[in-house]
């Protein structure tokens, strides 16, 4: 699915419990934050912030986070891997690492050693799907995949 139709869907899903889908980045926000965390992002990922440079869901306080406010704390953030997504004012986190080999793989950072997925496409769409923690959603997929 495109992401800026999952953007839309959740922003139709979550508009009575409120949602603010922030502005898009621009391409030198997205460059300035690929030097600094030493890798050029997926794809997706570059269409996402394209599309909108992350939002917040009232709903279990649910953020994908903007790009500048991952850039504002340095331990959200290293060469190869920054936390993109958190719930409940960060207390659970997810993020992105590139390997040693070049691939990308999406982690709940409660267990960093088991990888989700590589496509924030297929994380919206799951959070689409239930949210955190509805049928479907975020935790339902990591005890699918074995990680909780």
């Amino acid at each position: 699915m495109n992401i800026k139709i999952l953007i839309k869907l959740i922003q139709e899903k979550h508009h009575q419990s409120g949602i603010e889908i922030n502005p898009p980045a621009t391409f030198s926000d997205i460059t300035e934050f690929e030097n600094e965390i030493g890798f050029s992002l997926p794809s997706d990922f570059r269409e996402f912030y394209l599309t909108c440079n992350g939002f917040g869901c009232n709903e279990d306080i649910f953020n994908m986070i903007p790009l500048q406010n991952i850039r504002k704390y340095p331990q959200n953030f290293g060469k190869n891997w920054f936390h993109f997504s958190e719930y409940m004012i960060y207390s659970e986190m997810w993020g992105l690492r590139r390997t040693s080999e070049g691939e990308f793989e999406i982690f709940n950072d409660s267990h960093p050693d088991k990888v989700m997925t590589s496509s924030v496409n297929e994380f919206l769409q799951r959070f689409l799907a239930g949210n955190v923690f509805d049928s479907g959603g975020l935790y339902e997929w990591q005890k699918e995949l074995g990680i909780m």
